[in-house]
């Protein structure tokens, strides 16, 4: 096994490619995967590695998973304020954890969070009018909140108390994402000032969500047909054992951080793209016309409304929301494409990369829906494509946000064109999730169908 490092991006003394990263790191990363299928690369005395082969990836995530682990300091800021959820858990409690949430999501429960999803679109857009200029950014996080919420919590809880659990969640993400950044540049006791936000901010959401959770436990209602209901009645097949009033917290916490913030900007970025290519939404609205008519969609549609699944899709790839995945690092030495890849090292998967790299998707900066045409799908390397991550860790909601999402870009692209506003900017601000920088105001027409 050769003990010597891939190419990779030249740094400077002592902090690496700290300085490029600062610069930006999805140009950083992309610049990164030209120099091979494995490219490395040093933050400060920590060397690093990109991954863009799908073969490596698969090494990765499924084919040896138990020599690697989510970045123990990642975990430790995550999980400082989301607790032991999917999304920070790892070995056995993950899998206990994945067990007792997956039914929440299965196909029968499915309609009823479709008519959420349709249900939510239809009352947020009741007052819309041909002219109006609306931030899409934010029309899409007041919307998907409002469906998060309504599917999490059923008809028991007001606007209000969800308003706060989504304002606790955004703000603590923000905390965190700063305490990761500046966490590689300056020492640990300057970090205290966050580290208290943080603090502070946790016992807030968790003073709103256990409440919520507590109320439903005295009731002793049974399952309402929400997500809460399914979390609170879930047991282990094995022991029979339940969620503890944490757990049912920390999953619930999980929810909010992958199920509203990352179809927002999916969202976001599929009505950008639609509008600098209005080729592709007439094509869109003709399917709708043609599947729909006037009537909203439904669930049951979606395997008729193909393009417009091929059309998120596209987005998807183009501006995935989930741009990186939680960096990984070897509990022992391992091997990897010819090298030796040292224990304590970090590992990058980045399916922003991937979903950029030419041999994958040619021509990568243009904006085609028909490479999701079926027969054209079927040729993409597993792991190429990979907007839910991958492996056993892969999101265990993809299919209700997938089924979402499309209902949503279904009920407004039914009724309204989009134009972007001739002055705004767009640029992709990359924190937990891929959102757009400066917000996404655009002009909203009523079409006929």
């Amino acid at each position: 096994m050769a003990d010597r490092h891939p190419p990779g991006p030249k740094g400077v003394p002592v902090l690496g490619n700290l300085p490029g990263l600062g610069r930006g790191m999805v140009e950083f990363m992309t610049e990164t995967a030209t120099h091979g299928d494995i490219a490395s690369f040093t933050i400060g005395p920590t060397r690093n590695y990109l991954l863009s082969s799908p073969e490596h990836i698969h090494d990765v995530l499924v084919l040896r998973r138990d020599k690697f682990t989510k970045d123990p300091h990642d975990l430790r800021t995550l999980g400082r304020w989301m607790g032991r959820g999917l999304l920070t858990s790892e070995g056995a409690h993950h899998r206990r954890q994945r067990k007792l949430v997956q039914p929440a999501f299965r196909h029968r429960r499915m309609t009823g969070y479709g008519e959420i999803a349709v249900d939510s679109s239809l009352r947020q857009i009741e007052g819309w009018r041909s002219g109006e200029v609306h931030d899409m950014h934010h029309e899409m996080m007041k919307l998907t909140l409002n469906v998060v919420s309504r599917a999490m919590f059923g008809s028991g809880v007001s606007d209000d108390e969800a308003l706060k659990v989504q304002r606790a969640v955004a703000g603590l993400q923000d905390v965190a994402i700063n305490i990761s950044k500046f966490g590689m540049l300056v020492s640990p006791w300057l970090l205290l000032p966050l580290h208290q936000l943080l603090k502070r901010g946790t016992r807030v959401l968790d003073r709103a969500v256990m409440r919520i959770i507590a109320e439903r436990r005295a009731s002793g209602a049974e399952d309402q047909g929400d997500l809460l209901s399914m979390f609170l009645t879930a047991q282990d097949e094995d022991d029979g054992s339940g969620m503890t009033d944490q757990q049912v917290r920390d999953e619930t916490v999980t929810i909010f951080v992958a199920g509203q913030e990352t179809t927002a900007n999916g969202l976001t970025w599929a009505w950008y793209l639609l509008s600098q290519h209005p080729e592709v939404a007439e094509k869109l609205g003709a399917e709708l016309d043609e599947v729909l008519g006037d009537r909203p969609p439904t669930a049951e549609d979606l395997p008729r409304l193909r393009y417009t699944g091929m059309v998120f899709k596209e987005a998807l790839r183009f501006c995935p929301p989930a741009w990186t995945l939680n960096k990984r690092t070897p509990v022992e030495d391992v091997e990897l494409g010819g090298y030796r890849i040292r224990r304590g090292s970090g590992i990058f998967i980045m399916p922003y990369v991937m979903h950029h790299l030419e041999r994958y998707f040619p021509d990568p900066e243009r904006f085609d829906p028909e490479r999701f045409a079926p027969e054209r799908e079927a040729q993409i390397p597993r792991y190429a494509f990979m907007p839910f991550g991958g492996g056993e860790r892969m999101c265990v909601g993809a299919g209700f946000a997938e089924m979402e999402a499309k209902l949503i870009l279904a009920t407004l692209a039914q009724r309204f064109r989009f134009t972007l506003e001739p002055d705004q900017k767009v640029a992709l601000k990359p924190l937990v999730t891929l959102a757009p920088k400066h917000g996404m105001r655009m002009r909203v027409a009523a079409r006929s169908g």
